[in-house]
């Protein structure tokens, strides 16, 4: 049968819910702004019933505290996380196709088209007088200008490939902190849980940097009870473990010791575990910020470039000897995305098919004087082998001495005659470019580079607004507010009050009880 004073312990333990749900309300409130948090609720219970051996069978014994609980959905948690791997990938390409775009883009610049245009006035002011000494001079240094264009063009985007290249880097120390600190919550976690404790705040910490993580890399997350108040937080990145419980794996950067493409920056780097196991920064599963920065760096449109061979073997070489560059298919551990490596292909293949035309015209001519050979008027810099945008250059003896540009067909044809200017001028509209004009190719590169900016942008733009909506979501789920608060604060406070009064009551039937009993 319940004590004479189980009425007061039923009011006491009244008191104790109201009196934590306050605490828990207090604790919403004052958390109201901080990132991460996550809504929490004291979930309470009626006590077990006591028998009352009578014929009321049964009697409740108050209110229990059963735990403080967190109120937020995996789903969205799922679904925001995805998200977000989506969103870094295209924020990373949003930015550095924009730089691209700012390079290539001769709608806003004097891009590269200005220049292959005042190479030929160049030409055409050679044709009317191509035996003078000023209008040869002004011929070469147009041509110079040209090509010093294509360097600072080359090494301009080389310079977005060493960006991406280091970010890359700082991606992989990032997802390492991460990945400490993630096992290192999880341990602190189990030994409060296990201990029947509440580790709400430190799971809104490793939620917290677990949607940091799935931003850099995409995720896959599972948290599986292993009994006793404990469970196995795992996380996996592009299909293999990150996380399990206490220990983490950890990834590093290699450099490579030869260019994937022939015109890549030196000693990129490549992704692998630290136990030597394979990184697969290919894969299509492979997502987030570092997905975006892998495509700018390697992306050459599912293709290698490469120096191109004849069947048995041999580098096939242009008429001055140097080596020529081709692109072809890759479809293994490869991306399909346009990035750096493309358009360096592509200028590089201009620049070659340009040269190799010019120099072809010229070196089948003679100087003014008709005693010397044309020599080449574009050639590749200094201790290199193979003609690129990087590297392309106008002959020095031609910068030394105008008179050795060869402005004759033949011999004994006087200089006045501009056959061998009017071949050059030809260029312009020959078919020699993946059978298009120059000026076409030339368009062509910049069309690619427009398509795949705007596209770039475009998916940034819905995925910022998807995750502003997802996070609204989460937000109607876990996020604290303050009219919701306030309510909960006075219905606390009402019940705090009543039971209260239930034990003042209490004190009175006990003071009647006990003191004035026979009085």
């Amino acid at each position: 049968m319940a004590s004479t004073f189980f009425g007061l312990t039923i009011s006491y333990t009244g008191l104790q819910a109201a009196q934590t749900s306050l605490n828990v309300c207090g604790h919403n409130v004052s958390n109201i702004n901080t990132p991460g948090y996550t809504r929490q609720v004291a979930q309470v219970h009626a006590a077990d019933a006591l028998r009352a051996y009578s014929s009321y069978g049964a009697m409740g014994s108050g209110v229990v505290v059963e735990k403080i609980q967190q109120i937020r959905d995996s789903y969205y948690d799922v679904k925001y996380r995805n998200n977000q791997s989506s969103y870094g990938q295209y924020g990373v390409k949003e930015n550095y196709m924009g730089q691209i775009e700012d390079y290539l883009n001769e709608f806003i610049l004097d891009g590269y088209c200005e220049e292959y245009q005042s190479f030929f006035s160049a030409v055409n002011q050679l044709t009317l007088s191509p035996g003078e000494i000023s209008a040869k001079n002004q011929f070469i240094n147009n041509a110079k200008s040209l090509s010093d264009y294509f360097n600072v063009l080359s090494t301009n985007l080389r310079k977005i490939q060493q960006d991406a290249n280091n970010e890359i880097k700082d991606a992989v120390e990032k997802i390492n902190a991460l990945s400490k600190n993630i096992a290192a919550l999880n341990r602190q976690i189990n030994q409060i849980e296990a201990n029947f404790g509440d580790a709400n705040d430190l799971r809104d910490r490793r939620n917290e940097l677990v949607d940091e993580l799935s931003e850099i890399v995409n995720i896959d997350v599972t948290e599986e009870e292993l009994g006793n108040n404990l469970t196995d937080y795992s996380i996996r990145i592009n299909g293999q473990t990150l996380v399990t419980s206490y220990s983490f794996n950890t990834l590093q950067v290699v450099a490579r010791e030869e260019k994937r493409n022939a015109s890549d920056a030196d000693a990129l780097y490549d992704i692998q575990w630290k136990t030597g196991q394979n990184f697969d920064i290919y894969s299509d599963s492979l997502g987030g910020h570092l997905r975006g920065l892998v495509d700018i760096r390697d992306g050459c449109n599912g293709e290698i470039e490469g120096y191109s061979m004849d069947g048995d073997g041999n580098y096939i070489v242009d008429s001055d000897g140097n080596k020529l560059l081709s692109t072809a298919d890759h479809p293994l551990n490869n991306t399909e995305y346009k990035g750096i490596p493309y358009y360096q292909s592509q200028l590089n293949q201009f620049v070659s098919v340009f040269a190799e035309a010019v120099n072809k015209v010229i070196n089948a001519g003679y100087t003014s004087d008709g005693k010397n050979k044309g020599i080449s008027l574009f050639v590749t810099q200094k201790n290199t082998e193979v003609m690129t945008a990087g590297n392309i250059t106008v002959n020095p003896e031609l910068l030394e001495n105008a008179d050795l540009l060869a402005i004759k067909k033949t011999t004994n044809t006087g200089e006045s005659n501009d056959l061998i200017i009017d071949d050059i001028n030809n260029i312009q509209t020959a078919t020699i470019f993946d059978g298009g004009t120059a000026s076409y190719f030339l368009e062509t590169i910049v069309s690619d580079m427009s398509i795949d900016a705007q596209k770039a942008n475009n998916l940034y733009i819905n995925y910022t607004n998807l995750q502003t909506t997802i996070h609204n979501q989460r937000l109607s789920v876990m996020g604290v507010d303050t009219d919701e608060e306030a309510m909960d604060m006075m219905k606390f406070q009402q019940a705090y009050n009543l039971n209260s009064k239930m034990m003042s009551v209490m004190n009175q039937i006990y003071d009647r009880l006990i003191n004035q009993t026979g009085v």
